[in-house]
């Protein structure tokens, strides 16, 4: 195969699964150390990606534009002038199928998946057996399409995000209004979930909130823009020398994070952003499956509740029967063991 110099990554949504893709990039740089490594992501998750640096550069998609003829010929145009080696796509719907094509590149990676793959030149075979559940583990489908490049993944799989130096002096200043001081420990708590079956109860995240206090431990409480029903319902509830951060921008969610001791949240988006930062996380899980979600290594931990329906997948539940088995008495077990 001719060699690959510059590689664009297509994942356009969701976030946790582009943080998870950042992994890729060490593992073409093991491979190909001259590589330039491109990312394509929709622009409300983009922004992720900034200050990265071993990734050569991110295209922005304007998801809104998206049926827009002259915007998509002038987006198209625009990769085609950077002369991409390959692409590959992560994400493997029509969309995305038709980037890789009008991308220009010459090695086009994809799934073999009905009525895309005519878009692929080479395809990602499975190189393991499915769960039980009959997923796949979501870094392995990933390391699929660098090994239809030839490449040999790299033993261990690290997500990596970058947080600036004016962004820590932003998050240092703010805590240091709220009376944080220097070495006093932080818990970033992240109650939200894409979906409602993978809420975790906001009376077990609140129960947990007085228990990290009563350890010196100082809450700080985020919520997302679309969970404004979820916040107030909070800050009727808070403590008043709790943190509580409503709608963040997404650089300010990553630099908050980055500047906590240890994160707990839910199995979202967030989620996500503890381990590629370096802080300690402490991953919620009910209906998703932690042996596909959540691939990383202690320090960062899981916790789950094997049920009679596990495995699900549900976006909503009646029961809620594996998430009502955790308690924040088994959550505040494992902060302890993990910031110890």
């Amino acid at each position: 195969m001719k060699e690959i110099n510059k590689i664009l990554i297509i994942r356009p949504k969701f976030l946790g699964d582009l943080i998870l893709a950042t992994g890729l990039v060490e593992v073409i740089h093991q491979n190909n150390p001259q590589a330039a490594v491109w990312f394509l992501s929709e622009s409300g998750y983009s922004e992720a990606l900034a200050h990265h640096p071993k990734i050569a550069g991110v295209f922005a998609f304007d998801a809104k534009r998206k049926n827009n003829l002259f915007y998509l010929l002038g987006f198209y145009g625009e990769m085609g002038r950077h002369h991409f080696d390959a692409v590959l796509d992560l994400f493997g719907n029509p969309r995305s199928a038709q980037m890789a094509f009008f991308s220009g590149a010459k090695t086009r990676v994809g799934y073999n998946l009905r009525g895309r793959s005519w878009a692929y030149n080479q395809i990602a075979v499975p190189s393991s057996a499915p769960l039980p559940s009959g997923r796949r583990r979501v870094i392995e489908s990933y390391l699929d399409q660098v090994r239809a490049l030839g490449y040999t993944p790299t033993p261990s799989y690290q997500t990596t995000l970058e947080v600036s130096d004016d962004e820590k002096i932003y998050v240092r200043k703010l805590f240091d209004r709220a009376g944080i001081k220097l070495g006093q420990k932080t818990a970033v708590l992240t109650p939200g979930a894409s979906w409602p079956a993978k809420h975790w109860s906001l009376d077990k995240f609140i129960e947990l909130g007085f228990m990290l206090q009563g350890q010196g431990i100082r809450p700080i409480y985020i919520f997302g823009p679309k969970e404004a029903v979820l916040a107030q319902e909070f800050e009727g509830r808070m403590n008043k020398d709790w943190l509580y951060l409503n709608q963040p921008s997404l650089r300010g969610l990553i630099a908050f994070i980055e500047a906590a001791d240890i994160l707990i949240s839910n199995d979202s988006g967030p989620m996500h952003i503890g381990p590629a930062v370096g802080t300690p996380t402490l991953g919620i899980f009910g209906p998703g499956e932690p042996e596909i979600w959540f691939p990383y290594d202690k320090p960062h931990q899981f916790l789950y509740a094997e049920v009679a329906c596990s495995h699900c997948g549900l976006d909503e539940c009646p029961w809620m029967t594996c998430m009502d088995r955790l308690s924040s008495v088994d959550a505040m077990k494992r902060i302890v063991a993990m910031l110890a």
